[in-house]
């Protein structure tokens, strides 16, 4: 009985043990669950966030994959919340290249998602070319979005007709002068044609247009959950 006793302790401190050791390891199993909850979480919606971003229906992007450089310009946090809510309730950075575009919350750690995308740039191109008498073609850098036609030819020679790609786009029995805009297809080169009763000389026909300039760059979209 006596040495029953004395074990008592000893097994009192065991049961403790063992409930510690239990108790300690179902907080570190439960803590590791929350975490790759967590992490899962958070890379579900930066990868949804990233793709949105550069999807076609985007405001940020001339087409998919293709950020338009002035849209990006004016991204901020506001903006992102409310064009991408996919982000509520989170914490979440965007960056390009080595800039921060936008920020929401303060992401400290988080999952990041990367993509290779292209900026593009357009910037308004005037000029004034020189048509020939017998074929009063001009062809226009790919993908300008459309060309602003400034007509003034001299004397009495009227424009009666400008085509895109053979498409009549501008017609005018009695002769077109002014300023016109035609809209141009994205995805092929244009050459436009132009029909005259006189001649045209350098000067007659002004074209606007807007060619593009893209470079590469690396999307970081960072959430913090």
């Amino acid at each position: 009985m006596n040495r029953a006793q004395m074990n008592l302790p000893a097994l009192a401190v065991a049961l403790l043990v063992v409930t510690t050791v239990t108790v300690v390891s179902f907080g570190m199993a439960d803590r590791a669950y929350l975490s790759a909850e967590r992490d899962a979480d958070e890379r579900r919606i930066a990868v949804a966030l990233s793709e949105r971003l550069v999807s076609p229906e985007s405001d940020l992007t001339a087409r998919a994959n293709v950020l338009d450089a002035g849209e990006i310009e004016g991204l901020d946090a506001t903006r992102l919340r409310e064009s991408f809510p996919v982000s509520d309730g989170t914490d979440v950075r965007v960056r390009l290249g080595d800039r921060t575009l936008a920020g929401a919350g303060d992401p400290t750690g988080g999952t990041t998602i990367r993509r290779i995308v292209l900026v593009e740039r357009r910037s308004a191109v005037t000029t004034a070319p020189t048509l020939s008498a017998t074929e009063p073609l001009v062809t226009l850098p790919r993908r300008s979005p459309r060309v602003e036609i400034r007509l003034n030819p001299p004397g009495e020679s009227n424009v009666t007709v400008v085509k895109a790609n053979e498409k009549v786009v501008l017609r005018n029995s009695s002769g077109l002068r002014g300023t016109f805009t035609v809209e141009l297809s994205r995805f092929e080169t244009t050459t436009l044609a132009f029909e005259a009763d006189g001649p045209l000389p350098t000067g007659s026909v002004e074209l606007t247009n807007y060619p593009a300039e893209t470079r590469k760059a690396v999307l970081a979209v960072t959430v913090d959950a």
